[in-house]
């Protein structure tokens, strides 16, 4: 773990029973700036990511999760100023780093700088989901869909399965990188009080638009990840001060983009968007690699 003010490492930690990583990443005289290089670089990208998301009016990027089956990354703000990063290579570990940083993030926001806890991660102790509210589904199509009714009907009872107003009010399913298609429930008079700075269609360009930027910081993203686990990712999270936006990714070039507005259902929400994810793999056949 690192720890960062004003773009600054002040210190890192690490298990002493796990070998440096400045012994695989070597840059001479700077164990301190090696040890932190992964974090460090997945940060920089947290900038210009958290620029993308800010005309979606949902508040500031404040946590990062990119990993894969055998290990991970995550990057999270403190507060204006202060940051941390965290790493794991072991196979699994992610979920129980990310509950670890969320909860350490949390501490030092409530116990010493005396602020509003921001719920990195959700609330992830609720006993049971609330009931599902369905809302005014609005399904569209993009250039990768397969215009045949079959098809389309299969897509849309998924969607409608799982997009609904409490946890996952957006989905959109990319194939080779084109929109096959994009699905919300942005329009339902329950989620009124969400558009009152941003528009509906400004926040559904919004998202097919930072879907379409993805392949650009793949890259740079990739390179962050490369440093810890062998790549590619299959999950990237960026957690916003009012919900999140996941990527899963189905094959190097085929992934789903689904939303949450509700800092709450965070946790639950990414939970939903796997279950679409199972269901769309059970009607489609993997586009190319």
């Amino acid at each position: 773990m690192s720890h960062y003010s004003n773009g600054i490492i002040d210190f890192v930690v690490r298990r002493s029973d796990c070998p440096p990583l400045s012994s695989l990443v070597t840059v001479g005289g700077e164990d301190l700036a090696n040890e932190a290089l992964p974090g460090s670089r997945l940060l920089l990208c947290t900038q210009d990511l958290g620029a993308l998301m800010r005309p979606l009016g949902t508040g500031e990027l404040m946590r990062v999760v990119l990993a894969n089956a055998h290990g991970g990354l995550w990057g999270g703000r403190v507060k204006a100023g202060e940051y941390l990063s965290a790493l794991t290579d072991t196979p699994g570990g992610v979920p129980a780093m990310d509950a670890a940083m969320n909860r350490l993030v949390s501490t030092i926001r409530t116990q010493v700088h005396h602020l509003p806890d921001e719920l990195p991660g959700g609330l992830t102790d609720l006993a049971e989901p609330l009931p599902e509210h369905k809302g005014r589904l609005r399904i569209d199509f993009g250039t990768a869909a397969e215009r045949d009714s079959p098809s389309e009907m299969r897509l849309r009872a998924v969607w409608g399965a799982h997009v609904n107003t409490l946890d996952l009010q957006y989905a959109a399913f990319y194939r080779d990188w084109k929109l096959v298609c994009a699905g919300d429930v942005f329009e339902s008079p329950e989620l009124g009080p969400r558009f009152l700075d941003v528009s509906v269609r400004s926040r559904r360009t919004a998202y097919r638009d930072l879907a379409q930027s993805l392949r650009g910081h793949l890259a740079r993203l990739t390179d962050a990840l490369r440093l810890v686990v062998r790549p590619p990712a299959d999950r990237l999270v960026l957690d916003v001060q009012e919900g999140a936006v996941y990527v899963l990714w189905l094959s190097p070039r085929d992934y789903v983009l689904g939303v949450t507005l509700d800092q709450r259902q965070v946790d639950h929400a990414e939970g939903r968007l796997r279950q679409l994810v199972d269901a769309l793999g059970a009607i489609t056949a993997p586009g190319p690699r």
